[in-house]
């Protein structure tokens, strides 16, 4: 039976301001990561909202809280230019298509992978050539994870929990280390989800749980204060033992430089 090689471990994390003059071409092992911290962009809300078609307007309005619209507009189109910048398609006519996992591609790259991943004042996106999953949550004080261990967790995974000084760092770090492996994998939350690898080392699959026989790396990483994340890249080439997440600028001239495109906010 075949099988499939994945690594896990830490990584650390290089934060750099992204440079509007920024070179956004892909080598075939290139995995890129944005980052975006909503509340600095707030301000720029109506005139992101702008970038978005009908159907991703109607789909902000479904939010009941202010700050929830306000977050999935300014994610939403950002993720629009960070595309934009790397296929020179226009971020208006960005269109997405979905997976029957209802994970979005671009039907015109389908050699482009992304993934975005968004939690509170946070959101993330993991760009590659690659297939690639990312995750980030917020390590909120009020959760309380112990109901949930049992069913997401085997028997090794939940012992590394329970016996951890920091019971909470412990959880969400094997967590995002699942959800961003089903995230690359586009199989979302099912029943395998328990049987997925998330602990340290180096893992040998069996190809009828992956369904495939490809070989995966995922590095955790924090992101910020209360912030942790993984990201899970389908390549056998070692990434560099820092990651850099770029910071996407926020004014709409930055945003603007970063796709080429000027003066093209409807009046």
């Amino acid at each position: 039976m075949q099988k499939s090689n994945v690594f896990i471990s830490f990584s650390n994390i290089m934060a750099a301001p992204l440079s509007p003059n920024k070179n956004h071409s892909l080598s075939s092992n290139d995995l890129i990561i944005y980052s975006i911290y909503l509340p600095h962009f707030i301000e720029l809300k109506s005139d992101l909202v702008k970038f978005l078609n009908s159907k991703e307007v109607e789909r902000a309005e479904r939010f009941h809280k202010e700050i929830d619209r306000n977050r999935f507009i300014i994610y939403r189109s950002i993720l629009k230019f960070v595309l934009s910048a790397h296929t020179q398609l226009d971020v208006k006519s960005t269109h997405f298509d979905y997976t029957v996992n209802k994970k979005p591609y671009l039907a015109t790259h389908p050699w482009l992978h992304f993934n975005i991943s968004h939690s509170e004042d946070y959101a993330v996106i993991a760009i590659s050539r690659k297939k690639v999953g990312i995750d980030i949550e917020y390590m909120s004080k009020d959760f309380d994870f112990a109901n949930v261990v049992p069913d997401v967790f085997e028997d090794k995974e939940i012992s590394i929990i329970q016996n951890a000084i920091n019971k909470k760092s412990a959880f969400y770090t094997l967590w995002t280390r699942k959800e961003a492996f089903v995230k690359g994998l586009g199989k979302g939350i099912d029943e395998d989800f328990k049987y997925i690898p998330c602990l340290d080392g180096n893992h040998i699959i069996d190809s009828n749980l992956l369904k495939n026989t490809e070989n995966w790396q995922l590095y955790s990483f924090d992101l910020a204060e209360h912030y942790l994340g993984t990201v899970a890249y389908n390549s056998l080439s070692t990434i560099s033992e820092n990651l850099v997440v770029y910071t996407i600028p926020n004014t709409m001239k930055d945003l603007l430089e970063m796709t080429r495109i000027r003066n093209n906010i409807a009046d």
